[in-house]
């Protein structure tokens, strides 16, 4: 007997490329989006495919989600962020196994990273496995305000398909999900009192950018792979001082 599938979504304006990512879900039986107070076109085009939209203030990654999760009724789910879109495979692969009989509650899915419209066949964001598939009765979010996962009690599997990522349509939509989570990063780390000296700014920034460009191949993805790894860096920069500007905040106040 095949299980009935809810897709969840948390959204803050996300006209982009919502409406490439919400047409491949035209095979699931719900779709609940969750969205923080857009004031673009994002809930035009959510109700124009029919989705259950809730509201609620964004409070940190992990919350979000976890809420959105709530809102679901059946009890296999996908999570999917409002910036990638399923591969063709991906779907008959997920369709098969809702047709299964299995003790599997969790499955890791490839993401392929793109970056300036160029899909990366290299480097450690399109070789990472992301746990989205799953059964709810066995599995939640944390509660990490960044960086949130899904925690599965049971068995879980790879799925070999994946989904595009597209992370980031110019460096405008870049530097401005940048601020947002450079906030998130400061807030959790100056809530344990941490703070960067000069030389281990350097010394991080240094290595991020080494790490992405050789280490993790970005050299084989062209010019764009050198931009990406070059913005990790600086990423690491405003996160590393946003802290610090923080601490000395909390300190006057």
């Amino acid at each position: 007997m095949k299980s009935k599938l809810s897709v969840f979504i948390i959204t803050y304006n996300e006209e982009r490329i919502l409406e490439k990512c919400l047409k491949k879900l035209y095979w699931a039986e719900e779709i609940v989006v969750v969205d923080s107070g857009s004031t673009d076109a994002t809930l035009e085009i959510c109700k124009k495919y029919g989705a259950n939209v809730f509201y609620k203030e964004f409070n940190g990654f992990g919350k979000q989600k976890q809420f959105a999760l709530e809102q679901t009724t059946n009890n296999w789910v996908l999570s999917l962020d409002a910036d990638e879109i399923l591969s063709d495979d991906l779907i008959s692969e997920i369709k098969d196994l809702l047709k299964s009989n299995s003790n599997v509650y969790g499955y890791f899915i490839k993401r392929k990273h793109v970056f300036l419209g160029n899909i990366f066949n290299f480097g450690h964001e399109s070789k990472q496995y992301i746990l989205r598939f799953f059964d709810k009765r066995y599995g939640k979010f944390n509660n990490l305000d960044v960086h949130e996962s899904i925690l599965v009690q049971g068995k879980t599997k790879k799925i070999n398909s994946y989904f595009l990522h597209f992370s980031y349509a110019s460096l405008e939509t870049y530097v401005t999900k940048l601020n947002r989570y450079t906030e998130l990063y400061a807030k959790t780390k100056a809530a344990k009192n941490k703070n960067y000296n000069i030389i281990e700014i350097v010394f991080k920034v240094k290595f991020e950018f080494f790490k992405k460009y050789i280490l993790e191949l970005n050299f084989l993805n062209g010019i764009a792979g050198f931009h990406w790894a070059y913005l990790a860096g600086v990423y690491t920069y405003i996160k590393c001082i946003k802290t610090n500007e923080l601490n000395v905040l909390n300190k006057k106040t």
